[in-house]
Formats: C-alpha cells, structure tokens, sequence
C-alpha cells in the first residue's frame, strides 16, 4: 500500500483498530484531573469506554465503563464517586473495587445469573508513571514500562511525573487520527 492509504483507508483503520488501539497502552488522564479518592474520569477510544477512578487508599483503577446488567455506561465525562457507582438503568450498585455491590429486586434473578465475579465490573489493566494514567485493553500486555522503555528512563530523568497541564484544548476534527 501506498504510505498516504494509511491517512484515509477505512480497511487500514479497521486494522488499527483490531490490532493498535485494543493492545497498545493508552494515556487515559493526567493524575491532576483524578485527586481525591473517588474522582473519576471517563476515557473513550473507538467503541470503547473505560472508568479510571483514584480509590480510597490512593491508587488508581479502570473498569470497562458498562453496568454488567444491560451494559449502560456508569460515568460520563468526570465524577465523583465516593460510595461507587450506581447504573441509572435499573440501579445495579458497585462499589470502588469493582466488585457489585447491589442488585435491586434480586429474586427476579436466577442464582446462576447473580455469580460473584459475573456481576462485578470488568477489570482493565491500568499503571501510572509520568504523572498519568495508562489503561491497556488487553489483559494478557506486558507493563506500561516494558513497553515504554528506554523512554521511561530518559525521561524519569525530567520528572514528568511533576509537570501540571497549562490549559486544556479539544476538538473534533473531520480526519484521520494521524492527520490531527
């Protein structure tokens, strides 16, 4: 293929999709916009969403941002969610482990469809380093610094960890993830 294919070939993309986005560490947020325990953050690629939350003891996890019940995204945008999360669908309650804290009308269930690891919020790979989140979508990835060196440690020598965002700038663009 021609280079120039990759900037508009919708196969091209399909392939980025398949085999980039859903394998590659994905800076998710800054550390700064997640600083207290219970603020969220709701990071988006292709189809996917994924809640990056700072927990109660200060470390930071990403679930699958889709209630276990009928798949509703649980947080939009930033939160705050100091108790969990509660689907505004049919009320299915997590807590800040991901694990399912509630199931309303729980009888109308049968015992096999309320498991313990079934219900909970599906865990996704998430490190911190520089002063971000990273989120990885596949479960099996080596860590953010396996795949990051020997960048890492050059830049470690900068402490990028302790760098703060000036201003905010988004916008949607009608092109190509590469042309932006």
């Amino acid at each position: 293929r021609a280079a120039k294919e990759r900037y508009v070939d919708p196969e091209f993309f399909t392939l980025e999709a398949e085999h980039l986005w859903s394998r590659t560490w994905q800076m998710a947020c800054r550390l700064e916009e997640i600083p207290a325990a219970g603020d969220v953050v709701e990071y988006e690629i292709l189809d996917q969403s994924v809640i990056v939350l700072r927990a109660d003891d200060g470390s930071v996890r990403a679930f699958q941002n889709a209630c276990r019940h009928r798949g509703v995204k649980l947080v939009t945008g930033r939160a705050t969610c100091e108790s969990g999360f509660t689907c505004p669908f049919h009320g299915w309650c997590y807590g800040q482990d991901g694990g399912n804290t509630h199931v309303p009308q729980k009888r109308t269930f049968g015992e096999h469809q309320l498991q313990p690891g079934d219900i909970d919020l599906v865990p996704v790979q998430c490190e911190t380093w520089g002063g971000c989140a990273w989120i990885n979508l596949d479960p099996g990835a080596p860590s953010l610094r396996q795949c990051i060196e020997p960048a890492a440690t050059i830049l470690d020598a900068w402490k990028v960890e302790s760098l703060r965002t000036e201003w905010w700038y988004a916008c949607r663009l009608p092109v190509n993830w590469k042309l932006a």
